[in-house]
């Protein structure tokens, strides 16, 4: 077994206080491997003492690049074979960081893995283990269509809706609050664009995990729970706000992997569905979004 077998990677931004929880959950149940734990602090302005512990190892980013730029400032300081990158906002329900460091030593065609993550009321996040973004896809998910009819084979697609989510399986995308990566396929792969400052970010090197030959497995075993956006909506606000970035980095994800025109078809697309539901609800929120959808970039 490795000196260090998996470097756990956090990002920071003054969210330090539930970060510590997420950490002592990794101290009390992560006992089957070997693991180190890296906080990558973008820039905070909170007082950071409580991170300056033994057993932390604190690097400090000068600026606040985002999600993806933190967590490859953490990768090129580990020194695991595998890096599992977990948000502060988590909570291990079981020695998650060990189940999934066996699977993918004993599935050496596996690039990335990821686990069950249970929303904060104990249900299964089927954001989890997805499909990849796509033009079909995001009209399934923003029309909500996948959500009212999930079993439906072709409309559930989004979220492989007709998988209950409790079973391991080959997958196409992982959700960046705990995914694990063999460090020498993420270090091939340059590890995340950091052009997306927050979304995408793991959608795109799962696109990439994808696209160099590797695996990307659901592993249903190892157990995390997520209190979803907690740390977010610290940094934006509001709900639409986050919207709005998610939006952003969706465009500039189709503008990298399918070309402008592609990205320019679904952006009109997006202020189509929303100028739809702005007639039906009319919420300003839509409006904007309407907006935003079919101007021009």
């Amino acid at each position: 077994m490795a000196e260090t077998d998996v470097s756990i990677i956090y990002v920071n931004w003054n969210c330090s206080g539930e970060m510590l929880g997420s950490i002592d959950s990794v101290r009390a149940l992560a006992k089957g491997c070997a693991c180190e734990i890296i906080v990558v602090d973008n820039n905070s302005s909170e007082n950071l003492a409580p991170l300056e512990q033994p057993g932390i190892r604190l690097i400090r980013s000068p600026r606040n690049g985002g999600f993806g730029a933190g967590c490859n400032l953490g990768a090129q300081a580990a020194a695991g074979k595998y890096l599992l990158f977990l948000n502060p906002d988590t909570i291990l329900q079981n020695d998650a960081p060990d189940i999934l460091f066996r699977f993918m030593e004993d599935h050496p065609g596996t690039g990335a893995c990821g686990p069950t993550v249970l929303n904060d009321d104990g249900s299964v996040s089927y954001g989890a283990g997805r499909r990849c973004l796509s033009l079909i896809n995001d009209i399934l998910e923003h029309t909500s269509l996948c959500f009212r009819f999930p079993r439906v084979p072709f409309i559930g697609r989004p979220y492989y809706g007709n998988w209950d989510h409790r079973s391991t399986r080959e997958v196409e995308c992982l959700v960046g609050a705990c995914m694990m990566f063999r460090k020498n396929a993420f270090r091939d792969l340059g590890g995340f664009d950091e052009q997306f400052f927050l979304y995408c970010e793991e959608v795109d090197v799962c696109r990439r995990t994808l696209r160099s030959g590797y695996a990307i497995h659901y592993v249903h075993t190892a157990r995390v729970m997520h209190e979803c956006r907690k740390s977010t909506m610290q940094y934006y606000g509001t709900y639409h706000k986050i919207v709005m970035q998610y939006l952003k980095s969706c465009h500039i994800y189709f503008r990298k992997n399918s070309g402008r025109i592609h990205a320019r078809i679904w952006r009109c697309c997006i202020g189509l569905i929303y100028a739809a539901k702005y007639l039906r609800r009319r919420r300003p929120e839509d409006r904007e979004i309407a907006g935003w959808g079919f101007s021009r970039v």
